[in-house]
């Protein structure tokens, strides 16, 4: 069987090269150094390091992780599991399932985005999109995503629903901007619950 081979033009090996050199400069900054900082400076030069680290590196097979990876809550992660499993039949436990797997597996790296649309996920699941919007609701309401409503020229309404992992539960990116962003988001209703003593 023939092998495929990526091959990369003499710019995209030297943006590339300039992209891993910049990164390494930036990974030099000491710790005591970034202490110092206020706490958006720690986190543009947290994003702009993994981003010059993707542009050195870009997802390919020759990459250290191949299509990213994404970090998960265990606890967080197995509390949503039980959570889902117990919902009533009405609320399609199983596609709720399909969907928080999916969920975990298109995360934007440095914002937690979710990088399907409602459309992509019902025709991924094999859902209505009327079902869709019912089960990402109810994982919008077990603190699991968040949803935003996003502004598209030319169309009407309130907007694209755009969708946002929870980052107590997943992350896929910088754990400097995920502190971030967990310390303005509740953890999910039902590891509060859990972690309450509820028997």
């Amino acid at each position: 069987m023939a092998q495929i081979v990526r091959l990369a033009t003499q710019q995209q090996r030297s943006e590339r090269e300039e992209a891993a050199q910049v990164a390494e400069q930036l990974s030099l900054l000491s710790d005591e150094f970034l202490k110092h900082l206020p706490g958006e400076a720690r986190i543009a030069i947290s994003r702009a390091t993994y981003a010059l680290q993707k542009a050195a590196r870009p997802d390919t097979e020759e990459g250290l992780w191949p299509g990213g990876f994404t970090m998960l809550s265990r606890m967080q992660t197995a509390a949503i599991w039980d959570a889902i499993r117990e919902l009533p039949s009405d609320d399609r436990p199983n596609q709720v399932r399909h969907a928080f797997d999916l969920v975990l597996l298109n995360l934007r790296q440095d914002t937690g985005e979710v990088l399907l649309t409602r459309e992509q996920l019902a025709e991924r699941i094999g859902c209505a999109l009327s079902n869709m919007s019912k089960i990402m609701g109810t994982l919008e309401k077990m603190g699991v995503i968040r949803r935003e409503r996003r502004r598209v020229e030319g169309m009407q309404g309130r907007g694209m629903a755009v969708y946002f992992i929870n980052p107590h539960v997943a992350w896929n990116g910088s754990l400097d901007v995920r502190k971030a962003q967990a310390k303005d988001t509740r953890p999910p209703l039902q590891f509060e619950l859990l972690q309450g003593g509820a028997t």
